[in-house]
């Protein structure tokens, strides 16, 4: 059984990757397809696309489908890995809160609460200066989060289970927040277990990190504060629709796209 692994600071997912791609192995399609509809909507058929914190490269190989050049860039060795035996995309080890990677890209995006896992004010804005240096002109970064400080509260000891299969191996997940995100750090500790109860490999794994909270505005205030990304729209995510909400009204499940300022 994995030891709990809890940290200020995020090294990246220590349960094994083979486990790990098995309890989110759902149809990447869509989400592949809102992206490409995401930039469509912006002008944009990009030829290059970056993911922040890839994993195990669940959309990659959908995305190269379409897109010539699709990079991941990933924190944990062993992720990284299992991305690159999946699929060839570029994938970089890297720390999404502070990478360098010598060029732009027309779509950059960060799936379900990953930038979730950058926390602390320096970092938090290293993060975005990162993002916004390694956009085209133009260019769009799309992120799917869950906004709301008290609706992340709210969540304590209310934990969310869900199991997936693969071939003869089925993995349990439990999910729950256990501390409420403070005032001053706006951080909540998150505590996850998987169960791999049949096939190999089997086991037991539990991890706990820290995810900072936001409410929308905080988000886009943040993402916003040099002037070289705006805001272009904020959408509450309901599969497989999206319904445009208003700044206020943004709590739960949501898709934020973010355009690289153009030159005059």
């Amino acid at each position: 059984m994995g030891a709990p692994e809890r940290s200020s600071q995020y090294h990246g997912c220590a349960i094994p990757p083979e486990v790990y791609d098995i309890a989110f192995g759902w149809d990447p399609q869509p989400e592949v397809n809102r992206l490409l509809l995401l930039a469509q909507q912006a002008g944009l058929k990009p030829c290059s696309v970056l993911e922040l914190g890839c994993g195990t490269g669940r959309l990659l190989p959908s995305l190269q489908q379409t897109v010539p050049e699709v990079v991941g860039l990933e924190l944990s060795p062993a992720m990284a890995e299992f991305a690159r035996a999946r699929c060839d995309a570029d994938i970089v080890m890297g720390d999404m809160s502070d990478f360098s990677l010598g060029r732009r890209f027309e779509l950059i995006f960060a799936s379900a609460n990953t930038l979730r896992h950058v926390h602390g004010d320096e970092a938090i804005a290293r993060m975005w200066d990162c993002i916004a240096d390694h956009l085209a002109p133009g260019g769009i970064f799309a992120t799917d989060q869950e906004l709301g400080f008290a609706a992340e509260a709210e969540k304590v000891g209310r934990p969310a289970r869900w199991m997936l299969s693969r071939g003869a191996v089925l993995v349990h997940v439990t999910w729950q927040v256990i501390e409420p995100p403070g005032a001053r750090t706006r951080c909540c500790t998150v505590e996850s277990v998987f169960e791999s109860r049949l096939g190999e490999p089997r086991g037991n794994w539990r991890e706990q990190f820290t995810l900072r909270t936001y409410d929308a505005d905080e988000f886009l205030r943040l993402a916003t504060a040099d002037g070289r990304l705006r805001a272009t729209g904020i959408d509450e995510i309901r599969d497989p629709y999206l319904v445009r909400t208003r700044v206020e009204k943004a709590v739960g499940r949501m898709l934020i796209v973010l355009q690289r300022s153009a030159p005059a």
